[in-house]
């Protein structure tokens, strides 16, 4: 039941639409069966149920996230929000805490939106922001979320310029600075420092002294971390001005 819950949660996100006879033909299953399974992602947020099968919630988190009891990252997204007014233009990065920050943008207006998030887009395109999408390999680092990274970056940072620019990390370390995952990563974080004046971090606290394999920048190049809480460590690091703390509750 679990594999065919998860694959009717990706086809309504593919589709936005699934009907009940097809489900289970597909599955080869009952309609009864499946009425259940739309009862479930109905609970879950996931479905709207409709006369024959069920549409995609309005407010529906990806799969990823609709299972994540993750306050931290939403605390993270909304403290963002803070940062950002009307008419700015802000770069979006990858992963799963700017996908929480993509859901929130649609209460400003105006908004010029950069960015290789392929999973927040569905939430971007909800907005009045006029989104651009970077090109590029399309890859994932945590088996949930899909990003593009173009293996030359200087093809759009010689002509854009944004005012903020919005990253999470997969480890910050005193020593080797800021580190991704994935060698594709790379290309975008290292542009930063020339795509924008403003770099806002979105970093939860469990990521200090972690160190991923490829190092993209020292943390002196960011301009503002947003954290739950900052090690004792690293306080001399930054400036206080710099460090923007929300509490996740």
């Amino acid at each position: 039941m679990t594999s065919r819950l998860e694959e009717i949660r990706k086809l309504l996100f593919q589709q936005k639409k699934v009907t009940v006879d097809a489900l289970s033909k597909q599955f080869g299953v009952s309609t009864v069966t499946i009425r259940k399974d739309l009862e479930h992602l109905e609970q879950e947020g996931i479905a709207q149920r409709i006369y024959g099968g069920a549409l995609l919630a309005e407010n529906a988190l990806p799969p990823a996230l609709a299972h994540a009891d993750d306050r931290v990252r939403a605390a993270l997204a909304v403290r963002a929000c803070a940062e950002i007014r009307d008419g700015d233009s802000i770069f979006l990065g990858s992963g799963q805490t700017c996908c929480y920050l993509a859901r929130l943008l649609d209460r400003f207006h105006n908004l010029s939106v950069v960015t290789n998030n392929i999973t927040a887009l569905s939430d971007l395109l909800r907005s009045d922001a006029r989104v651009y999408l970077l090109g590029g390999e399309v890859t994932s680092t945590d088996a949930h979320t899909l990003f593009s990274s173009p293996e030359n970056p200087t093809t759009f940072t010689n002509s854009i310029f944004v005012s903020k620019a919005f990253t999470s990390i997969s480890g910050i370390d005193l020593q080797a600075g800021l580190t991704v995952h994935s060698i594709v990563s790379t290309h975008i974080y290292r542009s930063l420092p020339s795509l924008t004046r403003s770099w806002y971090l979105m970093a939860d606290s469990t990521k200090f002294g972690k160190i991923a394999m490829y190092s993209v920048a020292e943390l002196r190049a960011v301009q503002y971390l947003i954290t739950d809480a900052l090690p004792e460590a690293y306080r001399g690091v930054l400036p206080e001005t710099s460090v923007l703390l929300t509490e996740a509750g």
